[in-house]
């Protein structure tokens, strides 16, 4: 047993605040933002159109415009498509287009279009038989918070874990190392990936955390086969070669 030194106990401390930050960011994403998105959601999907004589924010009002012109910004690999737009009541929006360009890349100006808006934003636009979502459309708006929350979960129990065998390695032995840390941050971060990645390719809000539970399964199994079977192969002992000296000598202090 040794004493840890003031860098393996910072290095320690510093472990666990991570981890405890991405935890606790997880647990609000899951039980704050997550939820508002999808009652947002809930709530634009049931919405009414207006009646003409309606003031209330929460139907969905549709309002005739003009179009003053399109707009592409392009930023390394991604592009921002803008739609500008006069509404016969002289109010003027400039709107970034979600999605597929299937109207902002067919208008032009002067064309006619309708914007309706929902909770006072711009919700979608039609054009014709098209119809084209802005960045304000609240369908799918949980699934960024929601990816980020299920991949920061084994990634926080990473940091734990890690603090914790770190905290504990001067009494460890070199061999168990796999089994201390390098397995299970290795799970972790697959485990995290993949629980990042299942809520763009679903619909269902709980089939992501069953994915992500049965993947955490596997790979916690996996993580414990293979150092079992790495512990099995191996012992602490170091080998050592016996060799003999080929003559005497004698140290005497000198005189």
């Amino acid at each position: 047993m040794s004493t840890p030194t003031r860098m393996e106990r910072r290095s320690t401390l510093v472990t666990a605040v991570v981890g405890a930050v991405c935890a606790i960011a997880a647990a609000y994403l899951l039980l704050v933002t997550v939820p508002g998105a999808r009652a947002e959601q809930r709530a634009f999907k049931t919405a009414h159109s207006c009646r003409a004589d309606a003031v209330s924010k929460k139907c969905l009002r549709p309002v005739a415009a003009t179009v003053n012109g399109t707009e592409t910004v392009t930023s390394g690999a991604s592009a921002q498509r803008w739609l500008s737009v006069t509404e016969d009541d002289g109010t003027r929006h400039r709107i970034l287009m979600a999605g597929r360009p299937s109207v902002v890349g067919k208008v032009k100006p002067g064309d006619r279009v309708t914007v309706t808006h929902w909770h006072h934003k711009s919700r979608f636009v039609d054009f014709h038989n098209l119809r084209q979502r802005t960045d304000d459309d609240p369908r799918g708006g949980y699934r960024l918070p929601y990816a980020i929350a299920l991949g920061l979960l084994p990634v926080a129990a990473g940091f734990l874990w890690a603090a914790y065998r770190f905290g504990r390695r001067s009494t460890d032995s070199p061999r168990r190392s796999p089994l201390q840390i390098a397995v299970p941050s290795a799970a972790a971060l697959l485990v995290g990936v993949l629980g990042a990645a299942t809520p763009w390719f679903v619909h269902s809000v709980w089939t992501p955390l069953l994915i992500t539970g049965a993947g955490t399964a596997a790979l916690l199994a996996w993580a414990v086969l293979t150092a079992r079977r790495d512990r099995s192969r191996q012992d602490d002992t170091a080998a050592a070669t016996a060799r003999v000296p080929a003559g005497e000598e004698v140290l005497a202090p000198g005189p």
